[in-house]
């Protein structure tokens, strides 16, 4: 049920978009950075100083793309028009990562907490979690790597927990899950320098894509389509890049983007559809800023925002999802138009932690891969 829905139209319609979309383009919701002059000045609420509601009845549908905790609960916003619900109480959300279907959340000690009539509730387990990705395109199973940086999977439907044993040895860093569910890419550190691997969903027939004793990989995800894996390099010297391979000839890779020398860039963010990315820029918390990247092309998401920002997804096409502040502190949300053609619209402030909670729709249903004549080299691209 329904908790309760606030309309925020004078917030968000403030920047309203000039340029109609087209039929098959999800509008971006526009809106103002100005601070509220409404009080309460401070604790979670809203833009116009309305607080959050007391109780918690749960209840939230797809067009709720935006998720926090605030005040020991998890709610669920609609960016467009302000619908507000209730999930659960929560005392620990820990990674709050969705799953790709809006319906499961991770939560501290490995906790799955599920939304929904089919959605599962698994209680946490005795192991840390570092870098992971939600199975695709239902959310079957989590793939981690485990405070050792060993390769496990967790299955939500009988809630096994296996170690991915065919992989080489070493340290993930990083897991990212195909679209289509059938392929798992990590980043790998060994002694001579990190690598990026690719294999199937339960860690079989593994493959070297790239390797390198300088350069450190920051980040990777795969485009929706399945069809390219991108990620972030930290080069020698301090350059950030952004390169890409193609999965039909991993033969070799190529750079979309380059940032500026002396920083760093992760937090790679795949819209679900069409050209545009986005990335966090800086080392330390207190120098994150977030970046849009189109086809080679940088804007800083929020140009005007003095606070540390960071890109947290993209809730359709062209919108993403941006906090600013945290570092310790509360953050306040964002919605950002890709495009560049609207200012921020403040969504909610002073949250704990939030993620977007957008569907995956459309999933390709193969991975693509080189023929017989096209194989790349055995020890991958240097």
């Amino acid at each position: 049920m329904r908790l309760v829905r606030f309309v925020l139209a004078s917030a968000l319609l403030l920047g309203a978009c000039t340029r109609s979309p087209a039929d098959d383009e999800t509008p971006t919701p526009g809106g103002t950075t100005e601070t509220p002059s409404v009080v309460p000045a401070t604790g979670p609420r809203l833009p116009d100083g309305t607080p959050l509601p007391a109780g918690c009845t749960g209840g939230a549908g797809a067009s709720e793309t935006v998720a926090f905790v605030a005040d020991g609960r998890a709610w669920a916003l609609n960016p467009t028009d302000g619908d507000l619900a209730c999930l659960f109480p929560v005392d620990d959300a820990g990674p709050f990562a969705w799953g790709p279907q809006g319906d499961r959340v991770l939560l501290d000690g490995f906790e799955i907490r599920g939304i929904g009539g089919d959605a599962p509730d698994l209680p946490g387990i005795d192991t840390s979690v570092r870098a992971f990705d939600w199975g695709h395109p239902l959310g079957l199973a989590v793939v981690f790597a485990d405070a050792e940086g060993i390769p496990r999977k967790r299955y939500v439907d009988d809630d096994r927990l296996i170690r991915l044993v065919s992989l080489p040895p070493g340290e993930y860093l990083e897991v990212a899950y195909h679209p289509s569910g059938l392929a798992l890419a990590f980043v790998v550190e060994t002694p001579e320098g990190q690598e990026i691997w690719l294999s199937t969903n339960e860690g079989k027939d593994p493959q070297r894509l790239v390797f390198s004793k300088q350069t450190e990989f920051t980040s990777l995800a795969f485009s929706p389509n399945g069809r390219v894996l991108w990620w972030t390099a930290q080069h020698e010297g301090g350059i950030p890049e952004l390169h890409f391979m193609k999965l039909e000839t991993r033969t070799g890779f190529g750079t979309a983007w380059r940032g500026p020398e002396g920083t760093v860039a992760g937090g790679l963010r795949m819209a679900p559809v069409g050209p545009l990315q986005a990335v966090t820029e800086g080392e330390a918390c207190e120098e994150h800023k977030a970046l849009v990247l189109e086809r080679g092309e940088t804007r800083t998401a929020m140009p005007d925002e003095t606070r540390p920002t960071e890109a947290l997804g993209w809730l359709d096409r062209t919108t993403l999802l941006v906090a600013a502040g945290g570092c310790g502190e509360p953050e306040d949300l964002f919605t950002v138009d890709g495009l560049g053609g609207q200012a921020p619209a403040a969504l909610v402030l002073d949250v704990e932690i939030a993620a977007p909670r957008t569907r995956v729709t459309n999933p390709p249903r193969t991975v693509p891969a080189p023929s017989a004549e096209e194989a790349p080299p055995p020890g991958g691209v240097g």
